[in-house]
């Protein structure tokens, strides 16, 4: 029996060959809490997720286009494989790939010899000896977990947030993780009282006692979660965007293009500028002192009115409501 084997990146494939997993091992790299998330099929969103993760994380185009050129096509080729088994985490990073992922099986028509092993645990974690522990929770996915995928993926790639929170009131058995994680998600958008997400307010927050680096700020960020999923290169580059902000909110972090290493950088001590302070008192606001321009899945969050989100009472809110 040919098997495909899908999960969420080299640490957990190399993980899996280890343990002795056999079959094609496709790891799916892409953080796609980071960026745009477009509709129109698989192609369509590689090629716009390629280009925003060269340009924002400072890669080689070429490079990462062939990446995912080369990921797709072994998708693509998914009739070769008597069953593909997707081995995916309960964090928001695995979530969405999970979803991009039954939402091209949708597409193509495909839920026979679909298996999923879903952790609720962190794959990258665990060690060769440990990991096919997961093995015993697999089961076979339906034409539902499929539909809700679907749907769940052309939600986020809408122009606003509204078809996701309008899909999160509606009760669900299939894919259980599906939802905490995208309740986590819309955290990440500005609150109302402060213009910042979820992941800045807490980092600014460690730096309310005194000076931290940038790696301290990481590892205490993520203590913080209740299933971490950001990596350190998103979370340093969400720092330099609060730093190099027309207000800045951090002091002390060198710019992207200064001479030094990662290292040097991101150990350097960082504290919270005055209007860093005003902002986290509820003070002043991140987004009407700087504006925005980022993506939350489909959204484009742009200038000094935009959707927000009230992380207390769970309540979307409109840039017209944000504005008044």
């Amino acid at each position: 029996m040919t098997q495909l084997i899908i999960t969420n990146g080299d640490t957990a494939a190399d993980l899996l060959a280890a343990a002795g997993k056999t079959g094609t091992i496709l790891p799916w790299r892409d953080v796609l809490h980071d960026g745009p998330i477009v509709g129109g099929g698989l192609e369509k969103c590689s090629a716009v997720r390629a280009s925003f993760l060269a340009e924002r994380f400072g890669l080689d185009p070429v490079e990462v286009a062939a990446d995912f050129a080369a990921r797709d096509a072994i998708l693509r080729d998914h009739t070769a494989y008597d069953m593909v088994e997707l081995w995916f985490e309960h964090d928001l990073y695995d979530q969405l790939q999970l979803m991009q992922i039954l939402s091209f099986f949708a597409d193509v028509d495909r839920s026979e010899g679909l298996r999923l092993v879903q952790a609720d645990d962190f794959l990258g974690r665990q060690t060769a000896a440990t990991i096919l522990r997961f093995a015993d929770r697999a089961r076979t996915l339906d034409v539902d977990d499929l539909d809700l995928a679907d749907l769940l993926w052309a939600d986020l790639a809408m122009p606003t947030p509204e078809p996701v929170v309008r899909r999160l009131d509606e009760p669900s058995e299939a894919l259980p993780f599906a939802a905490p994680a995208l309740h986590r998600f819309l955290a990440e958008l500005p609150s109302p009282q402060s213009g910042l997400g979820r992941t800045e307010a807490t980092a600014l927050s460690g730096l309310t006692d005194g000076p931290q680096s940038a790696i301290d700020l990481f590892r205490r960020t993520l203590a913080a979660e209740e299933a971490a999923f950001m990596g350190d290169m998103s979370f340093f580059l969400m720092l330099h965007d609060l730093a190099d902000a027309e207000t800045p909110m951090i002091a002390g972090l060198d710019l992207l293009s200064s001479p030094v290493d990662d290292a040097e950088r991101y150990g350097r001590p960082l504290s919270l500028t005055e209007a860093g302070r005003a902002v986290l008192s509820g003070d002043a606001d991140f987004v009407r002192l700087n504006g925005v321009d980022r993506w939350w899945a489909g959204t484009r969050l742009k200038g000094r009115t935009t959707w927000r989100y009230d992380r207390d009472a769970l309540r979307l809110i409109s840039p017209q409501a944000s504005a008044a």
